[in-house]
Formats: structure tokens, C-alpha cells, sequence
């Protein structure tokens, strides 16, 4: 197999994606010819960027990358039709591009945004013979679909599980999940686990060691414990209101910020109202959240009680263990073993307001010299499991030996 290469995924710089152009150009560093697919940028608003213009198709250079965009109908909102027309568009028009574009011989790595992306592979077998297709599964459907609710009826979910596990997995050579307890769930698709590699997602604001960070600080003298993310349906961030408003009122020195936005953002906006301990910031870049995170008192997440979860382990978790702070986190499963078995913080029961308010009120009576140790052994983890360099080193391998 020739050294071509292909990266297919709906997301892609400019908008905020883990797997960026940076993501690419480590690929091309490793002897690889990359060329992109994707969509026009418009994540998360629905809107394409301003200096774009929606094309069937439109190639550009990126850091000396080639790009291919494909034709995009813009929708995040909640309409279940419009977001399954939105992934089912991309997944034609950049089938056709593969069709078009790619080459014989070539790797396709296809990042996972909705089962329509099995487009592409089926062009890639049909049409690029001695080619080999990598599925990169960020979410298992059709687990993920029943959790967020977009599609209700049961029968439909039924159908599109005995599709998935019969006809769409097997459409593709290759996997990579962001768990292994994905992992585990994925192998269980007809799928053998050598065909499988873990790879954990790092941070989307990973420290250049070269640069500095700016410095900030937050405009009160108390604890301050941040969450930056996606504020959405998944994350129930408004269901634990109540329980912040007991924390500030046993602690009024407590303060809580949200950098993000998303489906639950109006909710917790209008919860929220005036109240000067829960700041709502908005969605930030990527470039300026690393200050906002340092200079945190502890770190915050939480994903809603389902038993899907028990297997994500949420990419905000690997930025939180880069910085180093104490983690104050809502989690199940293999996320919440990271944090209580490498002694990184504090976890609680989703959704469980009481264990909520207990965990918070602990990690914040910490003392100096046990936040230092959590800032070690957070060091040491990340770059041992979940830095970009382990984690490309790892994939190069597996492709290699795959190919």
C-alpha cells in the first residue's frame, strides 16, 4: 500500500474538533500524504463560517495540507429530521468526493460522526480496491442516539441496532475507540478485538512546552471551579442547580464558571438569572480557554446518569488532567476509576444533588500540599496515557501493522 491518505470527518479546523489540522499534520510527520474531506465549517451555531461560501465541492490549503469541502446543510438544532439530514448530506457528498478525490491503494480514516458516514466506506470497497477503511468511533450507536433522545420511537432504534451490528460494521477493516469499555461493547458487533485500538482522546488545549500561558485571574478572592464544554442534553449541567445554590450558600467564597455553550445552555441561563456565583462566560476558543482553566481552583464535569456513560470517558477529562487541578466529577464507569484510582479528586453519583453538594464541599477544604500531589500525579498520567504524542505514536503503529 502506497503511503496515501485520507481523513474524512465532518468537523475540522476552523471549528473546534479534537482531531485537528494539528492532528493531520502529526500524520503527515509520520510519512503519510494527507488530504482531508469535510464540511464546511459551521459547528456549533448551524451557520457557515464568514469567508466560506457552500460549494458541492471546494479544495483549499491548510499549513500545507489539502483540504476538500463538501456541500453542507448547516443544522444543530434539535429537530430530528434536520440533524439527520445534516449528517446524511455529508456522508453523500463526501462519499462523492471520495469517488471523485481518492485514490486506489490509499488508508481512509473515517471519523465517526453519524452511521451515515458508511457512505464512504462503501465507496472506498466498491471503487478503491487494495484500500483499507479505519472507523473512529467517538460515541456507540445506536446507544447514543436512544441516551440523547433525538430518535424515540423504539422499533426505530431496534431496526437501526440489527442494521448496525449486521451490515454497517462490517463495512469497515479498522476501529478505534475512546474507551475500552467501547472497546468491549464494539468487539461484541461481529467485530474481533485486534481489529480494535484504544485510543484516548488528549486535550483539545494541549500546552505547547515552548509557549506561555497568559496569565488570568478571576475577579473574586474565593474558589473558583470551572467547567468548560459543551453544555448540552448529555451533560444535565441544569439539573444540578439546586445543589449549586446549597454549595454557596454553606460557602459564599464558592464560585462556579461555565465556558461552553449548547442545548442546555438557555436552560441553565434562565435558572441562573443574576446570581454573581454562577457565571455563565459562553463559548471561548480553544486558544484562550487554557487560561481560564489554570487559573481554576478545581475542575468540573458531569455526564447524566445512563449506563452508556459508564463507558465514555469525556475528551474535557483529559484537558483537566493536563492542567493538573483538583477534578470534581459526576461521572460513572471507566472515567470515575481515572479519577479515584489515580487520587485526582472527587467524584459523586450523577444527578445526585446531596453527593453533589458533599463532594464539592470537600475538595474545596483541601489543603496546599495535597493539591500539589494531584498536580504530579496528573502530570505523570497524562503524559504517560493520554498526551498527543503517546496517543499518535500508538495509532501510526497499529495502522502500520494493519495495512
Amino acid at each position: 500500500m502506497t503511503n496515501n491518505f485520507f481523513y474524512i470527518a465532518q468537523y475540522f479546523t476552523p471549528e473546534p474538533y479534537l482531531k485537528d489540522i494539528q492532528f493531520i499534520k502529526d500524520i503527515k510527520e509520520k510519512g503519510w500524504n494527507p488530504v482531508v474531506i469535510t464540511s464546511f465549517p459551521n459547528y456549533p451555531k448551524g451557520i457557515i463560517y464568514p469567508g466560506y461560501k457552500n460549494k458541492i465541492f471546494a479544495e483549499e490549503m491548510m499549513d500545507g495540507i489539502r483540504l476538500i469541502r463538501v456541500y453542507t446543510y448547516a443544522d444543530h438544532s434539535l429537530s430530528t429530521f434536520k440533524r439527520a439530514l445534516n449528517y446524511f448530506i455529508f456522508g453523500l457528498f463526501a462519499s462523492l468526493a471520495i469517488l471523485k478525490y481518492g485514490k486506489k491503494e490509499s488508508f481512509y480514516y473515517i471519523l465517526q460522526s453519524s452511521p451515515f458516514v458508511v457512505f464512504c466506506a462503501w465507496i472506498v470497497n466498491l471503487f478503491k480496491s487494495n484500500s483499507k477503511t479505519l472507523l473512529d468511533i467517538q460515541d456507540v450507536f445506536p446507544e447514543n442516539i436512544r441516551v440523547s433522545g433525538y430518535m424515540k420511537s423504539k422499533w426505530m432504534i431496534d431496526l437501526l441496532d440489527f442494521s448496525l451490528n449486521n451490515f454497517y460494521y462490517k463495512s469497515f477493516d479498522l476501529f478505534v475507540t475512546v474507551s475500552e469499555s467501547f472497546r468491549n461493547i464494539v468487539s461484541k458487533k461481529n467485530v474481533s478485538l485486534e481489529r480494535i485500538l484504544t485510543l484516548y482522546n488528549w486535550s483539545m488545549v494541549e500546552k505547547d512546552p515552548s509557549s506561555e500561558i497568559s496569565s488570568y485571574y478571576y475577579e473574586n478572592d474565593g474558589m473558583n471551579i470551572v467547567y468548560a464544554g459543551n453544555i448540552g442534553v448529555h451533560q444535565g449541567l441544569s439539573k444540578l442547580y439546586s445543589g449549586m445554590l446549597n454549595v454557596i450558600t454553606k460557602n459564599p467564597r464558592i464560585h462556579f464558571h461555565f465556558f461552553g455553550d449548547g442545548t442546555d445552555y438557555d436552560v441553565l441561563r434562565n435558572l441562573v438569572g443574576t446570581n454573581k456565583n454562577i457565571i455563565l462566560h459562553g463559548r471561548v476558543s480553544s486558544s484562550e480557554i487554557g487560561k481560564y482553566l489554570e487559573a481554576a481552583n478545581i475542575l468540573f464535569l458531569h455526564l447524566i446518569k445512563d449506563p452508556i456513560y459508564e463507558c465514555i470517558i469525556p475528551s474535557k477529562l483529559q484537558a483537566y488532567i493536563e492542567v493538573g487541578k483538583p477534578i470534581l466529577g459526576g461521572l460513572e464507569g471507566e472515567a470515575r476509576g481515572l479519577i479515584t484510582e489515580n487520587y485526582l479528586g472527587e467524584v459523586f453519583e450523577p444527578e445526585n444533588i446531596t453527593a453533589f453538594e458533599k463532594a464539592t464541599l470537600k475538595l474545596t477544604s483541601l489543603e496546599s500540599v495535597n493539591i500539589a500531589e494531584i498536580k504530579q500525579r496528573s502530570v505523570n498520567l497524562y503524559v504517560e496515557k493520554f498526551s498527543r504524542k503517546a496517543g499518535i505514536n500508538r495509532l501510526e503503529k497499529f495502522i502500520r501493522n494493519n495495512v
